[in-house]
């Protein structure tokens, strides 16, 4: 009977010790924990109010990517000089079985001594001569990489305005796109564009002139035919996604087409301008003309 005693007493200061080791006012412990979280945010947030009152805007809430455009490794201070001529570079789509014949709409509208860009084919041409008139061509690369469902030279095209960039010229604010059979009226194209900050995502061109296209691409992409204006912000970021854009949309029938996928999916909505023209050669081109010569941009 003794043994039992002597074990509960060899248990009591045990139990007696671990006991200790709790609390006795844990919700007071709670309570002291949650003001000193609030106590922490208030100080945090009156901090962050002074700072953000004193410090420059941009320091705290950063400006869009695209306001602080890289151009050949520099940043590109935001000028006020008028959009002209020499802030645009044209990339034309073209082809070495084409070229020598469609060559000549060039020489319509081309002014060697103030116009910049390229045609850009598939492989250098055969025989052509030499015409310093002639818009100067360029050889496009890596586009035979790519899958496709129809048409090898479609995504070729579409790379067109990606090439372009990667060219690096300097003091380019548009990269204007169109089909070497495509005219161009430059003096009213800047006059356009001029109303338009380049720093800004802008996607600009027109519809088609029919109907069922524009149905079929919900009134919401620019075709090649007719011209497509890219600002230099929006070419910046389509460059870093096209080649991986063009792998997901290889199924697609057009260059256009590609080209406006992979602008859709920066969340960039097409600027329309009434003076850019998609023809197709059933339309009567007598129709064309009625328009006001001042207010056309692509034919």
């Amino acid at each position: 009977m003794m043994i039992p005693d002597r074990l509960e007493t060899c248990h009591e200061p045990l139990r007696i010790t671990r006991l200790t080791f709790i609390p006795e006012k844990l919700g007071d412990l709670v309570s002291m924990a949650i003001k000193i979280g609030i106590l922490t945010c208030l100080i945090g947030s009156i901090a962050l109010a002074i700072q953000s009152t004193f410090a420059k805007p941009d320091r705290w809430f950063p400006l869009p990517e695209h306001l602080h455009i890289i151009q050949n490794d520099s940043i590109v201070e935001i000028d006020t000089e008028a959009t002209n001529i020499s802030h645009i570079v044209f990339g034309i789509a073209g082809s070495s079985n084409t070229w020598h014949s469609r060559s000549n709409y060039g020489k319509l509208w081309w002014n060697p001594n103030t116009c910049r860009g390229y045609v850009w084919l598939d492989k250098r041409p055969k025989n052509l001569k030499l015409d310093d008139k002639l818009i100067p061509y360029k050889i496009s690369k890596g586009w035979a990489k790519f899958k496709h469902t129809h048409s090898a030279s479609a995504v070729r095209i579409a790379r067109i305005v990606y090439e372009s960039f990667r060219l690096g010229l300097p003091n380019v604010r548009w990269f204007v796109m169109g089909d070497d059979d495509t005219v161009f009226f430059p003096e009213n194209l800047v006059t356009v564009l001029g109303k338009y900050d380049h720093n800004q995502l802008y996607y600009i061109g027109g519809n088609s002139e029919s109907v069922e296209q524009d149905v079929m691409h919900s009134f919401d992409m620019a075709f090649g035919g007719g011209g497509i204006a890219i600002s230099y912000a929006l070419a910046a970021r389509l460059a870093n996604i096209m080649d991986s854009c063009l792998h997901r949309y290889f199924y697609f029938y057009g260059s256009d087409q590609r080209v406006w996928a992979c602008i859709k999916e920066l969340g960039v909505p097409l600027t329309r301008e009434s003076g850019f023209h998609q023809v197709y050669i059933h339309i009567n081109y007598a129709i064309k003309f009625s328009l006001s010569v001042r207010n056309l941009l692509f034919l």
